[in-house]
């Protein structure tokens, strides 16, 4: 009898190679074989196909170390598929549950794990550049729904993508769009042997439940529920991919990176579409943290309304993995919790000349004593980072030191003032506050913040004799 759905299965794949232009004469592929029925009909496709495309094939088998006697068997059995076929083989034994107690991680995500990496290093070995995967209709329809039930967002509605590249390997899945029934019903047609895999119906395991309970459950209401899933995954990813593009774009147009910190302007990502607004937030959170995975809808979604909606010009917001966003006035800044690693600092500064380097800064400030007749000229030409002062009247030793709570000022002309809301009004940013330092005397009084304001202390006068000239000196960035 012909093997109608092995030929069916043949064409489907000739087409994608020809459409999606996979597998290019001379190309090498890895095809990972387990031995279940999907795989073993995936090695018989490459195969079949290698002569008329002018492809090689490996043939690559882990031993994950679950089910000892059953693992080793399967492995034996894929090796003599292979050398049947004439296909060169290679395998590796790993201990998953060995290193699922060392990483913590579930037994299919370290199996998962082992098995790319297995595979990666086999695709280096010979030089392969594409590993062939023989994920299908199925599996995808149960990983979409798993997604689902955990809470996913449209990029996980994606589902598994049947070509993408991941260390400058392709990873192409050709039967995607092939019923898993139709690969044993090839087998079966064509006389291939194949093993089953007894863990597969576990229901330990989240993905056997799905497949064996959630997803019957839902064929009554249904029936055609697995390729529905399976359409929803062509949708959503392709779409999913473009309103990427669009944030890769907004991000290329906004967003300015600095030292470690990505800031834009509130009025422009208040214009974007709210999509966007999201997506641009989780893309600068993937570049600033490394457990990203941690910042699902409901943290992007206060720190999007907390941008939108606050009327305050000056705030911060702790989102975690020691990770803040700030609001400086007309701009939104994400960056590395700016408090940590800062500590107070408290610098003594006796009645001679000096450089000071000022601690979580790259700037210094520089002192200099000097005669009233030799400084009379400079003191009408100060920049807001300069001082003069009557040394006389100075109560040493001075400090340098950054600001406490409560700190006050006492400004010319114009009264008290305290000193955080002189950094409010001339909009310093928060990131910079703890860095700017205060110059104050032996009393506790603020006399200078460089940049900023001088108090009405230790004023010269023309009976003054001895100046104390400082400055600020910013390193060139």
């Amino acid at each position: 009898m012909e093997p109608q759905t092995w030929n069916r299965i043949l064409d489907h794949v000739r087409m994608l190679v020809q459409q999606e232009t996979w597998w290019r004469p001379g190309s090498c592929i890895v095809a990972a074989v387990s031995g279940g029925p999907d795989s073993i009909a995936l090695l018989h496709v490459l195969h079949q196909l290698s002569p008329e495309y002018g492809w090689s094939v490996i043939c690559a088998h882990m031993n994950h170390g679950f089910r000892p006697e059953e693992s080793a068997a399967e492995s034996e059995f894929v090796e003599a598929q292979a050398m049947a076929l004439g296909i060169p083989f290679e395998s590796e034994q790993v201990d998953a549950p060995a290193y699922m107690q060392q990483t913590g991680k579930g037994a299919q995500e370290a199996a998962r794990e082992l098995r790319y990496r297995f595979l990666h290093r086999i695709a280096a070995k010979h030089s392969a550049d594409s590993i062939a995967l023989a994920h299908h209709m199925d599996d995808q329809a149960e990983t979409v729904m798993m997604r689902i039930i955990r809470g996913t967002g449209p990029d996980g509605m994606g589902g598994i993508k049947m070509h993408r590249i991941e260390k400058n390997v392709e990873l192409v899945r050709p039967f995607l769009r092939i019923y898993k029934a139709d690969l044993i019903r090839s087998c079966e047609e064509c006389h291939f042997q194949y093993m089953n895999d007894s863990s597969n119906e576990l229901r330990k395991y989240t993905r056997n439940r799905i497949r064996l309970d959630v997803l019957p459950f839902l064929q009554q209401y249904n029936r055609q529920l697995v390729p529905t899933l399976s359409r929803l995954a062509e949708i959503a990813g392709p779409e999913s991919e473009y309103i990427q593009q669009q944030t890769e774009a907004l991000y290329a147009e906004l967003v300015k990176e600095k030292e470690g910190s990505f800031s834009f302007p509130v009025t422009s990502f208040v214009g974007a579409h709210v999509a966007l607004q999201r997506r641009l937030i989780k893309l600068i959170l993937n570049y600033l943290s490394s457990t990203a995975e941690q910042f699902d809808f409901t943290k992007i979604e206060l720190i999007r309304q907390q941008i939108v909606n606050s009327h305050l010009t000056s705030w911060n917001l702790d989102v975690g993995d020691r990770v803040i966003c700030v609001r400086e006035y007309e701009d939104i800044r994400f960056m590395q919790d700016y408090r940590d690693g800062i500590e107070p600092f408290c610098i003594p500064l006796q009645r001679e000349n000096a450089t000071i380097s000022i601690p979580g800064s790259s700037d210094q400030v520089e002192i200099r004593l000097l005669e009233w007749k030799e400084c009379h000229s400079e003191a009408l030409q100060l920049s807001s980072d300069e001082a003069l002062f009557d040394a006389d009247l100075t109560d040493f030793p001075l400090y340098l030191r950054s600001r406490r709570p409560g700190d006050m000022i006492k400004l010319l002309g114009s009264g008290t003032k305290k000193v955080k809301n002189l950094f409010i009004d001339a909009k310093i940013p928060l990131s910079q506050r703890d860095c700017l330092p205060l110059l104050t005397d032996d009393h506790g009084r603020v006399l200078w913040i460089p940049g900023v304001r001088r108090s009405q202390e230790a004023l010269l006068h023309p009976g003054s004799i001895h100046c104390l000239y400082m400055r600020r000196i910013k390193s060139a960035k």
